[in-house]
């Protein structure tokens, strides 16, 4: 995971990409702040392959969070069974 240490994200500045649970609406602005980290991050393609990858749950990963993820995850996977006929 080489590509942990060119990350906009490390150390101290990953608070804002990990929820509390049971957080409410008004509070995701924290999901916002992330994903603005995410979108200025050299390696953000890397970070949201090993995500998908890995079956990462929780937290913004790659700019996109939880949901998101399970999305592209299902778009990959089909976009590679057109791939595959």
């Amino acid at each position: 995971m080489h590509w942990q240490s060119r990350a906009v994200c490390g150390g101290a500045r990953a608070w804002p990409f990990f929820g509390p649970d049971g957080e409410t609406e008004p509070e995701r602005i924290r999901e916002g702040q992330a994903k603005a980290v995410c979108a200025a991050c050299p390696v953000r393609g890397e970070c949201l392959d090993y995500a998908l990858e890995h079956h990462v749950r929780l937290g913004i990963w790659g700019g996109l969070n939880q949901h998101e993820r399970f999305t592209e995850r299902l778009r990959r996977a089909r976009g590679a069974s057109v791939t595959r006929r």
